[in-house]
């Protein structure tokens, strides 16, 4: 890859860390502050089953937003270029980042809701970026760069949480609460804005507008009526649903099996992320001169299964730093790989398309994992770990290569 290359999608990887440093807030915060009792945001009154309901709707609706948004979005940045997708989407990302942060200060459960899922539909930065660096990129150095996009979501799940736990902590200083984190991620947001408007340079050239924005939308069909990319499709699915349910379910864990309040969740939250941030790092390319990405992910996918269901096992809070830390590891070698997979399979006119589709199952299936963990917590809290280290080992299973039968 040539150096002019890597700068025109170097200012990529810094808008997708600021997004997903806002990102990584909602499970760090929205988690104590409805499954504790002392979060103000439900009555005191509220059972465990009914915080888990409506804290697995909450986490549900970011994603929800980024399904419905990320095919139009994909779709107008092959169309329009990425540069004004990008500069729209981060415009409206910093106002309504804006509006989550109000809406935790007046303590109204239905203003975060609405706010979160617009922020969501609005929300474009990973499509973009992988659309960008399909387009700027040779074939062989795709799994390699992506890899880094999920380094620097990883590395925002690191600082995210951290900081995002004691702006949210009052014992630190006394006017801070949970809306000071996204109050400080939504100035980032403006300056970022202002930033890339003067740094990042078109990587696409715009094409003629030929289709209005529900026929944009309903490229999304293709998920099920692409015969050569489907296959795949379904499985990134499943594995999205484990690894993204896996985000969502295991702080619930945390706060009902040990009590754990918004500061020690944020210090798990962030400690997963390291074993992804070192994944990344090397890990990532390394394997990827080694093995293509289907087989990465067959791997890598059976791993993550496995693991996940071995963090129910103990029952003492200092194995969770046994096992939440392989379990990362594992999901962060099986997350670029699907993506890059899909890339590789996809003709090079239909990357934006074909990343913005995969994009779209990936937010739904994070928006079911939500949903479906919220509902198989209210049951048992170890009951949705199980599952989706289910849904893992079923993808892999299903993209393994099978021996042909020798015919007679």
């Amino acid at each position: 890859m040539t150096r002019a290359g890597l700068r025109a999608v170097a200012p990529l990887y810094v808008v997708v860390f600021v997004g997903f440093l806002g990102y990584s807030l909602m499970i760090a915060v929205f988690t104590p502050l409805l499954l504790r009792d002392d979060g103000g945001m439900l009555p005191r009154s509220s059972s465990f089953a009914q915080r888990s309901l409506l804290l697995g709707v909450l986490l549900a609706l970011y994603p929800l937003g980024q399904f419905v948004g990320s095919p139009p979005l994909g779709a107008l940045s092959d169309r329009l270029g990425r540069r004004p997708v990008l500069l729209a989407s981060l415009a409206a990302t910093t106002a309504l980042y804006g509006a989550i942060a109000a809406a935790l200060e007046v303590e109204s459960l239905p203003l975060l809701m609405i706010a979160c899922f617009l922020a969501g539909l609005c929300e474009a930065n990973v499509v973009i970026a992988q659309g960008a660096i399909a387009d700027a990129t040779p074939r062989e150095d795709r799994n390699r760069l992506f890899g880094y996009i999920y380094l620097s979501a990883s590395l925002a799940y690191v600082v995210g949480p951290l900081g995002g736990g004691k702006l949210a902590d009052r014992s630190v200083v006394g006017w801070f609460g949970y809306s000071t984190p996204y109050w400080a991620v939504m100035i980032l947001l403006a300056v970022l804005l202002v930033a890339v408007f003067g740094w990042f340079g078109e990587t696409h050239r715009a094409e003629p507008a030929r289709a209005s924005y529900l026929d944009a939308f309903t490229n999304l069909t293709r998920v099920v009526t692409d015969r050569r990319l489907r296959p795949l499709y379904l499985v990134n699915v499943l594995l999205y649903l484990a690894i993204f349910g896996f985000f969502r379910v295991y702080p619930m864990y945390l706060v009902d099996q040990y009590k754990l309040g918004v500061g020690k969740v944020s210090e798990y939250i962030a400690y997963v992320a390291v074993p992804i941030v070192i994944a990344n790092l090397g890990l990532v390319a390394a394997l990827s001169r080694r093995l293509t990405p289907r087989q990465m992910v067959v791997y890598s996918a059976l791993a993550t299964g496995v693991l996940m269901a071995v963090i129910v096992v103990p029952r003492s809070q200092i194995s969770l730093w046994f096992t939440l830390g392989p379990t990362a590891l594992a999901l962060a070698v099986c997350l670029p790989s699907c993506a890059a997979m899909l890339s590789l399979a996809a003709d090079e006119a239909e990357q934006g398309r074909a990343m913005g589709n995969n994009q779209s199952i990936q937010v739904g299936a994070e928006s079911i994992s939500g949903l479906a963990g919220g509902g198989l917590a209210a049951i048992a809290t170890k009951l949705p770990l199980l599952v989706f280290a289910g849904a893992a080992i079923l993808g892999s299973v299903a993209l393994a290569p099978r021996r042909a039968t020798r015919r007679r």
